[in-house]
């Protein structure tokens, strides 16, 4: 082999190495920059997936106040013809027993002023 052609040879492998070099360089340095919009991304996508969650969980307790809503305009709806009908409908109640009753419509009324018939709702027959 001749001189010339290793000295050839050993240009074009220098030069060929000299662009691996840059290639893998220029990948490195890309990989670089991409690397904080990559993890900006996993983050986002980590708070979308606990706002998912956090959606799913109130609409389940929605749901579960709102079953539970029903069920009480049910049982509500089911007595009222009831205690309308009822034999001692009409009949005063015992001072006791109405005492008690107005105190239980009073702690209802503290805890939610909102209610009807509580003094503070507007709402008083």
């Amino acid at each position: 082999m001749s001189a010339r052609l290793i000295l050839i040879l050993a240009a074009v492998g220098a030069v060929l190495a000299a662009a691996a070099g840059l290639y893998w360089k220029g990948r490195h340095d890309d990989a670089v920059r991409e690397k904080p919009k990559a993890e900006a991304a996993l983050a986002k996508a980590a708070v979308a997936g606990l706002e998912v969650r956090g959606a799913q969980a109130s609409a389940q307790r929605v749901e579960v106040v709102v079953r539970q809503r029903d069920a009480a305009s049910a049982v509500v709806a089911q007595l009222t013809p009831k205690a309308l009908k009822s034999e001692d409908a009409n009949a005063p109640l015992d001072p006791s027993r109405a005492a008690r009753l107005r105190d239980a419509d009073l702690q209802l009324c503290l805890t939610d002023p909102d209610l009807g018939d509580c003094p503070a709702s507007g709402h008083a027959p």
